[in-house]
Order: C-alpha cells, then sequence, then structure tokens
C-alpha cells in the first residue's frame, strides 16, 4: 500500500485488498478541492479501475471458493436489472444469500454508495441500470453470520461525511438468535461534566443495575452505552455477570466533523500527545471519582472497554495506568503496542479481545496483541466471530467479557 506522504495532499493513489483495487486520497481534501486543481479525482479513478475489479471478481465467482487466508471475497457476475428490481420492496435495500453469497441490493440515486457496518465495500453500479447499485460477497461460514449493512450514498457534488439512508441486519440460518428487547431491571442516565483536563463539558452515560458490590467499568464511545445496556441486564439478571456499573464517556466527535479526527486524537496515542493525555486525565481523575460518589462505592480496580479506536483507547488505558484498570475488554482494535509495557506486565493485566473474521485489519491487530500478550504468560481470552465491524456483534461480546474478567478464576 502506498500512503500520502504529505507533499502532494491533492494526490489518489490505490491499494489492492483481496483482488481488489480500491483508491484511497487525503481524507481532508474534499473532491470539488481536487477538481478545482485539475487533479484526478477519487470519482475517477474508481470509474478507471471498475472494469478490472469486475473482471477479478468474475474470476473469483467462478472459482467457486476462497483462496486460503480470506474469509471474505467480492465476486461478481453480470445481472438482469429487471430481476434485480423484482427483488426489491418498499424499502429500496435488500440483502439476500445464495449458498455461501451474501447479495446487497440498493435503488437510489448517487455518485457512489459506501456500505457501512458489518461489511463495508462500496456498492458497484449495475450494469444497464441507473438507479441500482449492488455488491456480492462469498463469505466463509456465511450460515453463522450476523451482518449489520448501512447504506451511504454520497450525491453527485457532494462529499464525505454522508447519511446513512438505510440500514438492515441479516441473519444466518445458523447464527445466534436476535435477544428479547426486555425491559431493563437497572436504569440508564445521561450526565454532563464540566471537565478541567478538557476544558470543555463532555456527556456521560451511565448505566447502573440493580445489586451490590458493584464493579465498575468505562466504555469509550459512551454514546452507545445504552445499546450495550441492553445485553448487560440481563446478563446480570441471570448470575453470569456480577452488578457492573457501566460508565460510557462520549467521545469528541462534533457534528459533521471529519478532519481533523478528534476521537482519534484522544483515543490513539500516537495521534496527539496532549488531546489523548488531557482525555486520560479526565477518564482517570475526574470521570472515575464522580462516578464512585454519585452511584455509591465500586471494588476493586475498574475495566477498561472500548471497540474500533476505542478498543485501542482501552489497550493504551490498561498499558498506562494499571493503578486505575485491572482489566481490558478490547472489541476489533485497529490500533495495538508494538509492546508490553513493565507497568501492565508486573499487574498482570488481563485482557478479553474479540474481532470478526469480516474485518481483516481489525482482525489481524486483534489477534496480533493477543499473540503478544500470551508470549509473555499475561491472562488473556481471545475470540473470533462471523461477522465484522459490527455494533451488534461489541455489545454481545461486552456481557461474555465482563463475566470473564471479573470472576475470581
Amino acid at each position: 500500500m502506498r500512503f500520502c506522504d504529505g507533499r502532494d495532499r491533492l494526490a489518489v493513489w490505490t491499494y489492492e485488498e483481496a483482488g481488489e483495487e480500491i483508491p484511497l486520497g487525503d481524507p481532508s481534501v474534499t473532491e470539488a478541492e481536487r477538481e478545482a486543481a485539475g487533479r484526478e479525482t477519487l470519482t475517477a479513478r474508481r470509474q478507471a479501475i471498475l472494469p478490472a475489479n469486475r473482471s477479478r471478481a468474475a474470476a473469483q465467482y467462478a472459482a467457486s471458493g476462497l483462496p486460503d487466508g480470506h474469509d471474505v471475497m467480492r465476486v461478481w457476475r453480470p445481472r438482469d436489472p429487471a430481476g434485480l428490481r423484482a427483488r426489491l420492496g418498499e424499502p429500496p435495500l435488500a440483502v439476500w444469500a445464495e449458498d455461501d453469497i451474501l447479495d446487497v441490493l440498493w435503488r437510489g440515486q448517487a455518485e457512489e454508495v459506501q456500505l457501512g457496518g458489518g461489511v463495508q465495500p462500496r456498492l458497484w453500479p449495475v450494469e444497464g441500470a441507473d438507479d441500482l447499485w449492488e455488491a456480492s460477497l462469498r463469505i466463509r461460514h456465511l450460515d453463522e453470520a450476523v451482518i449489520t449493512v448501512m447504506v451511504m450514498p454520497r450525491p453527485a457534488g457532494g462529499d464525505w461525511p454522508v447519511q446513512l439512508t438505510e440500514r438492515c441486519v441479516w441473519r444466518g440460518p445458523a447464527a445466534p438468535a436476535e435477544p428479547a428487547g426486555e425491559p431493563l431491571r437497572g436504569a440508564v442516565e445521561d450526565h454532563t461534566l464540566d471537565s478541567t483536563a478538557l476544558r470543555a463539558p463532555r456527556q456521560v452515560t451511565v448505566y447502573r443495575p440493580p445489586g451490590r458490590p458493584l464493579a465498575g467499568c468505562v466504555l469509550a464511545d459512551g454514546e452507545s452505552a445504552r445499546g450495550f445496556a441492553r445485553r448487560l441486564d440481563p446478563a446480570i439478571g441471570a448470575g453470569a455477570v456480577p452488578p457492573v456499573l457501566l460508565v460510557g464517556v462520549h467521545n469528541a466527535l462534533g457534528a459533521g466533523r471529519t478532519w481533523p479526527d478528534r476521537r482519534a486524537q484522544e483515543y490513539l496515542p500516537g495521534v496527539s500527545r496532549r488531546r489523548f493525555d488531557a482525555h486520560m486525565r479526565f477518564v482517570t481523575g475526574e470521570v472515575i471519582g464522580w462516578a464512585g460518589e454519585r452511584f455509591g462505592p465500586v471494588e476493586g480496580p475498574w475495566v477498561s472497554s472500548g471497540y474500533s479506536n476505542g478498543a485501542a483507547w482501552a489497550i493504551a488505558a490498561g498499558q498506562r495506568r494499571p493503578d486505575v484498570f485491572g482489566a481490558v475488554a478490547a472489541f476489533s482494535a485497529g490500533v495495538v503496542p508494538r509492546r508490553i509495557s513493565g507497568q501492565a506486565r508486573s499487574a498482570r493485566i488481563r485482557h478479553y479481545l474479540a474481532a470478526g473474521t469480516l474485518e481483516p485489519g481489525f482482525r489481524g491487530s486483534t489477534r496480533e496483541w493477543a499473540r503478544r500478550l500470551g508470549r509473555a504468560g499475561l491472562p488473556c481470552r481471545h475470540e473470533e466471530w462471523i461477522g465484522g465491524h459490527d455494533p451488534i456483534w461489541w455489545e454481545q461480546q461486552l456481557p461474555i467479557a465482563l463475566g470473564w474478567l471479573l470472576s475470581s478464576s
């Protein structure tokens, strides 16, 4: 992969992943800026390489199987637009499976269409139609998968970020069942803390279960705490997890902001030392003390938890502040430390790590961190799911992680 070296912000380059060429560019530069400067746009490069990408995907479809080391790969075959339209009902999104291939179809007008959730390729325009977009993915163990499919179209003349237009969840016949939506036994509350470290207010969402004594868990991207509470609450009620106070610290993303990425600056140690350190001081020096005073004493060291960049933060918190965090629950970690800190090694910080088979980069990083911990002899449990970068799986994993991390064994 070739990365922009900073001397040519307008440049577009291409890397290959699973047999598909994918164009990239500096995320702080818009398509309009490239066009105004007379430079090649990402859209133009994407259209130029589409025929070759289709040819490679057609060969993979004919191969009827996945190469060793791959759990997901795009395939393609010519499709009849009329037959595809017949699959669409009132919603303009259809997702279905044929053997080991997952098909996604969307109807609408756009310059390009990105998928989000459990699988994240761009949709390709259907030949012979001006409003149909599709992607076909061969997936290993597709019958066990749970995949959230989200459609994010970019209109002509627009730029990222774009608004989500459609969302659905596809479940394989052998996949875990959808949880029942029972009322919470515990309570969820939203609070705003005026932070000295951040020099600004920051929101916190807290799930408080019934019962005592309480353990404590800090969740990065705390605006998602309500979803996690829906899975954690019944697990506590069933006795699979001890009562845990879940403190979700909201991220720093502003409305519509993509660059600079304030969330990454606070969660990834190497992006902005000042912002990362300030956020760590906020969590360890302000949030945890506030939570203990307001919701009652928390016994034992806290657990740091998160997903994606939030997982990187959770791991870093255990490495840098083992005096506060005695355990880590990290899902789909894209960035992990190169080495284990002496403090974390001495404290024997426990880790529960998990990632999906359909998110190759995150899966590889998470697996590598588990290997490093294993070689160091530190307690670690590593799991994988048949799915991708998906909140459904992160929410399912947290009760399992806390049950293991907080067990006496």
